[in-house]
């Protein structure tokens, strides 16, 4: 695969030359009360345009099997890269099977697209398939529209062909809700005079036309049923006029007046070169507008930058219900659940965190009001709404829309989150009504005077299928969502006023983390519990659950590390990120949906708490995981799940889960970079653990409040020491900023300097940046000068630091790579705990101080010491080793 990575500044100049385009597209322009006229529709021409590439385009030869898609806000291509995919306009499915062949002259027999489909480009606005044939080419650019008013779905056929041609398209109808909701009674017909069909049922208020201008005829099936038969429509392709024009195929549906659908088919052809350049212009906004990364890893850089629209992506505006974020999204195939393509509130709630740290806050703040408005009456949040729920006795008759305990405290977890990144207090004071209900639910799940709420009472919480969570009175995870919710809640309610809240708060708050802290413990095992049973004992499994405690930095440090060092291991950090449960359990099952697959969700929670604790060289490799998959699997998107015996996803698996996506984006910036805003407190904190082979980091974009900073950091090691450069850039209001040096394992005398004054050592250094002034007439602050930039210098002797793992990884591999358990420091220099599989040898890249390596045990043997560099070879047969390097330093 070929990945087209273009420099930095292309993208900031791509970003300001779209913004310049908002002439070109005018939208929602309303439906008429008559049907647009069978000339009208007919006349429809789509004059060429160029297809722009984009700075972040991913490009590569097409494989069976992989799926791509095209979504916005109203409606969704789900597709194969050979060509075929299901056609959404939500809430409803049109068609299954869309595909396109072709015929020619000189070949007797039709040839199937998927045969000659060749390469596949996708880009933000758009993905093109392009089908290679010795006799013509024809690229595919299908779009989903970012405009909200727009209902349907537009591909343009740019054909090259010296002879005439003719195009087949073919779909199977269905025109059905979203799962679980249905329809009877659906028909289907082609309508000669528009050259489209006409989807509809009884009652004619469900509708939907898949057509084209070019379409000539169709094969008839009785228009009094759907039948199983695919219909089809036959575009004869002039070869003269197609180098002129694109080939429209235009999806247009809605739950409303079939004139409303028609005139939205209009409108997807006759405005079509402004609806793609409309797209361009949402992408262009959503990368420049947000935070971005330049690292010696230019895939890593490209990964973050599909995130970012990724995220935007996962808002779906629904006629009945608005605006919300979905899930993910995958093919229903004979079915009408795509993916997890409705509204689930937990996910949206860990998608937040990332958004805040990117800066895509008007985002989070509809999603948090959205989530408010479908508040049950005695305030629990949502975990899920159906894209149909306005059709179907949702809330009542079907148990999943309040059967998840942790919803409802991380909805209010994210609130709180939210308020510190961007210093909303409206939004806060909006909603607070509803947080106060949210809270007095919350309440009524704490029933054993532990002071966190339970599971066998709010309802589900880290898995929902499986033996893990048999007898279970409360998991670690739900325990872990509600505690940091209580921080968060004090705090509230006290900026609010809310003295009774915020006295309740302040009284279980160290009640709860005690339990948390006390009665999860396992000293015996040295980690914390996976959950406390109905019984009164604990599950005593080895999970990756207790990351998100550790995350939230709710435990105490020294527990924390214990913890995070057994999860380190391959049995729950494969070479491909974490599985739910250790590999070690009784219970484990690799193709187990909670009790043994890996989640790239989860692995996020692993990698973000293993930064918390300071132990970058066991967290990096599970990011890097989940950056490898932006690239190996769907283009641009991020698996649900994957086989916890190979690097695979499961058959079943959603191609394109948003909180998977998140947590690449939460362990890199609140993680490698370490950004913690509090804008209502006029403070951020910054606390960068860089890998030390990367000679520069820098961050552009990151936000609190309305203050804007770029950092870069440079890092020099030499054999008595080394150096961090912290260069600081700032636009906005004053902001404290809180600036945690990177001191490696073991250094002697640091030092630090801001802008040359030295600053007292041992901890956080405060910098103020930003002005307190407002500019002219109290408008926004004056443009940043030569004078917006602070320089933080720190320095230190002697100290070690280990480079983390690099897994290259290859799609169906075993998990064999290595691990860094621990480094610490002792008497007589340092102790370096390692995992790795027996007869293989392993580079261990060390920074610092000049070393003498030796094994301690018999599990390893040490050589090769060069530049820095020690070889490890574990012995035994089978399975995993571990053993500890001693690191003394040499001459």
């Amino acid at each position: 695969m070929v990945l087209r990575v273009r420099p930095r500044r292309a993208l900031r100049l791509f970003a300001a030359s779209v913004v310049t385009a908002t002439s070109i597209s005018v939208f929602g322009t309303p439906a008429r009360a008559q049907l647009p006229s069978p000339i009208e529709l007919t006349t429809l021409s789509v004059p060429r345009f160029d297809i722009i590439p984009s700075p972040i385009e991913l490009t590569g030869p097409v494989r069976p099997g992989e799926y791509l898609g095209v979504v916005g806000p109203r409606a969704a291509w789900l597709g194969l890269e050979t060509g075929e995919a299901e056609l959404w306009v939500h809430p409803l499915k049109v068609g299954n099977g869309f595909r396109l062949s072709f015929t020619t002259p000189r070949y007797g027999a039709p040839i199937p697209g998927g045969q000659v489909a060749r390469t596949v480009h996708v880009r933000p606005e758009l993905a093109t398939i392009t089908y290679s044939h010795a006799a013509f080419q024809v690229r595919q650019h299908i779009l989903a529209p970012a405009d909200t008013a727009t209902s349907g779905l537009l591909v343009l056929l740019e054909v090259d062909t010296p002879e005439p041609l003719e195009i087949v398209a073919e779909f199977e109808p269905v025109l059905n809700y979203m799962w679980p909701g249905s329809l009877g009674g659906q028909y289907a017909y082609w309508d000669a005079e528009r050259r489209l069909f006409v989807l509809s049922e009884s009652l004619q208020t469900r509708n939907a036309v898949v057509g084209s201008p070019w379409a000539t005829n169709s094969v008839e099936h009785p228009a009094h049923q759907l039948g199983e038969a695919p219909r089809t429509m036959v575009i004869p392709v002039d070869p003269e006029r197609a180098r002129r024009e694109f080939i429209p195929i235009a999806v247009a549906a809605g739950t409303g007046a079939r004139e409303t659908v028609l005139e939205s088919y209009r409108e997807l052809i006759a405005n079509a070169e402004g609806l793609y350049y409309d797209k361009r212009l949402w992408a262009g906004r959503a990368l420049a507008s947000t935070a971005s990364v330049e690292t010696p890893d230019p895939e890593l850089d490209l990964a973050l930058e599909w995130a970012k629209i990724n995220l935007e992506e996962q808002r779906v505006c629904n006629p009945d219900l608005g605006c919300g974020f979905v899930a993910g999204w995958g093919l229903s195939r004979n079915g009408t659940r795509p993916g997890f393509g409705w509204f689930f509130g937990g996910d949206a709630a860990i998608n937040t965190f990332a958004m805040d740290a990117l800066g895509q806050w008007d985002l989070v703040a509809e999603e948090l009001a959205f989530l408010a408005r479908h508040q049950r009456a005695d305030g629990k949040i949502t975990h899920e709404i159906s894209q149909a729920a306005a059709h179907i006795d949702w809330f009542d008759s079907y148990p999943y829309a309040y059967y998840h305990a942790d919803t409802t405290p991380y909805w209010m977890l994210a609130l709180y989150e939210y308020w510190r990144a961007s210093g909303d207090d409206e939004l806060v004071r909006e909603l607070w009504p509803a947080y106060r209900r949210a809270w007095e639910w919350c309440l009524t799940a704490e029933t054993d005077g532990d002071g966190i709420i339970e599971n066998t009472v709010g309802g589900l919480g880290a898995v929902e299928v499986g033996g893990l969570g048999e007898a279970i009175h409360q998991d670690i995870y739900l325990a872990a969502v509600w505690v940091a919710a209580l921080e968060g809640t004090r705090v509230l309610a006290e900026h609010l006023g809310d003295g009774e809240t915020g006295e309740v708060a302040a009284r279980l708050a160290p009640q709860a983390r005690k339990t948390l802290n006390e009665a999860y413990w396992r000293e015996a095992e040295g980690h914390h519990a996976f959950g406390i049973l109905r019984g009164g004992g604990t599950n005593d499994n080895l999970t990756v659950w207790p990351a998100t405690a550790a995350a939230f930095g709710l435990f105490d440090d020294e527990r924390a590390r214990s913890t995070l060092a057994r999860m380190a291991g391959d049995r729950v950090s494969s070479d491909w990120g974490a599985h739910m449960l250790s590999t070690e359990s009784e219970l484990y099952d690799p193709l187990q949906y909670n009790q043994g697959t890996v989640w790239p969700f989860v692995t996020g929670f692993a990698a973000w708490a293993q930064y918390r604790h300071r132990r970058p060289w066991a967290g990096f490799h599970l990011m890097d995981a989940v950056k490898q998959m932006t690239f190996d699997w769907a283009l641009g998107r991020h698996p649900e799940l994957l086989s916890g015996s190979f690097y695979q996803p499961l058959d079943q698996t959603v191609p394109h889960q948003f909180f998977a996506t998140s947590m690449l984006v939460t362990p890199l910036l609140r993680g490698v970079f370490g950004w913690q805003p509090d804008a209502p407190r006029g403070r951020a904190r910054l606390a960068p653990q860089l890998p030390p082979d990367w000679p520069t980091g820098t961050i552009r974009g990151l936000r609190a409040g309305s203050t804007v900073l770029d950092v870069e950091i440079r890092q020099n090691w030499t054999s008595t020491g080394g150096e961090q450069r912290a260069t600081i850039r700032w636009l906005g209001p004053r902001l404290d900023l809180d600036f945690v040096p990177d001191v490696p394992v073991g250094a002697r005398n640091p030092s630090i300097t801001v802008d040359g004054i030295p600053a007292p050592s041992g901890g956080a250094v405060r910098v103020q940046v930003g002005r307190d002034a407002p500019g002219p007439e109290g408008g926004e602050p004056e443009a940043r000068d030569q004078d917006d930039v602070a320089e933080i210098v720190v320095r230190w002797e002697g100290g070690l630091a280990v480079a983390p793992p690099r897994i290259d990884l290859e799609p169906g591999q075993r998990s064999t790579g290595l691990r860094i358990i621990d480094l610490v420091a002792d008497d007589d220099g340092w102790l370096l705990t390692l995992e790795g599989t027996p007869g293989r040898d392993y580079d261990v890249e060390l920074f610092g101080t000049p070393i003498d390596a030796s094994a301690t045990d018999a599990m390893a043997s040490v050589s090769g010491q060069s530049g820095g560099t020690i070889r490890v070879n574990f012995t035994g047969d089978g399975g995993r080793a571990t053993t500890v390097v001693s690191l003394s330093p040499g001459a």
